[in-house]
C-alpha cells in the first residue's frame, strides 16, 4: 500500500507539473505556442515576453501554487517520501510536460513552490538570493541561477536529513543544467533584461515629455 501511495503521489506531482500555465495563457491571450517565442521556454520571463509582466507574474505564481499544492498532497497520501517524490516529479512534469511533446519550462516556480512546502526556511533562503540578484541586475535567469546555487549551500550547511539534501543538490544541478544556454549568453554580455529596459525606457520617455 505505501508504494502504491508514493507511485500515486509522483503520478498527481507529474501531471499537475504538465499543466504549463505559461502555454496556456499565451495561447489565450496571443493565439501563439510560446514554445515558438523568444527563448522557446514554456516559463516566466518567456511569458514577460509574450504578454507581458503581469501576466508572466500571474504564471509565476500558478507555477509556485502547482508545486506547493503537488508536494502537500505527496506528503499527505506518504509522508516525507511522498513529498521528496512530489518535488522530483512536478519539476519533470513541469520541464516534460508529455501533452507539449516533452518540452515546457526550467522548473524554477514549481520547485520553488515544492521546496516551501518541504523546507520553508530553504524556500526563503532561494527565494531572497533570486530577489536581490533580479533587482540589482534586472536578470532573471541570474535570479534563478542564483537560487540554485543557494539551495546547494544550503543543502550542505543546513541541518536537512541526507536524503533531502541529496534530492535538493540533484534538482538544483538538473535546474542549472537546463540554465546552460542562459549561462553562456550571461558570460557573453547578450542575456535580455527583463526589468531594467522599462525603467530606461520610462526616463526616456520623461526626458523628451
Amino acid at each position: 500500500m505505501d508504494v502504491l501511495l508514493c507511485v500515486l503521489a509522483a503520478a498527481i506531482a507529474y501531471l499537475l507539473g504538465s499543466v504549463s500555465f505559461a502555454y496556456i495563457i499565451t495561447k489565450l491571450v496571443t493565439g501563439q505556442d510560446i514554445r515558438n517565442i523568444g527563448s522557446g521556454s514554456a516559463g516566466t520571463t518567456n511569458t514577460a515576453r509574450a504578454v507581458g509582466k503581469p501576466l508572466a507574474a500571474l504564471v509565476m505564481a500558478l507555477d509556485i501554487l502547482k508545486g506547493f499544492v503537488s508536494t502537500e498532497i505527496g506528503l499527505m497520501l506518504a509522508g516525507e517520501t511522498g513529498g521528496l517524490l512530489a518535488f522530483v516529479f512536478v519539476i519533470i512534469g513541469h520541464t516534460f510536460p508529455f501533452w507539449l511533446k516533452f518540452h515546457g519550462g526550467k522548473g524554477v516556480a514549481c520547485g520553488a513552490g515544492s521546496l516551501l512546502a518541504l523546507s520553508p526556511t530553504v524556500f526563503l533562503i532561494a527565494l531572497t538570493g533570486f530577489v536581490l540578484l533580479v533587482a540589482l541586475t534586472g536578470y532573471v535567469s541570474a535570479g534563478s541561477i542564483c537560487a540554485c546555487l543557494l539551495l546547494i549551500v544550503s543543502s550542505l550547511v543546513m541541518p536537512e536529513p541526507l536524503l533531502f539534501r541529496v534530492l535538493y543538490i540533484a534538482m538544483a544541478c538538473t535546474v542549472l543544467f537546463l540554465h546552460r544556454a542562459n549561462i553562456k549568453r550571461l558570460l557573453n554580455g547578450t542575456e535580455s533584461k527583463t526589468f531594467h529596459k522599462r525603467r530606461l525606457f520610462i526616463s526616456e520617455v520623461k526626458g523628451n515629455g
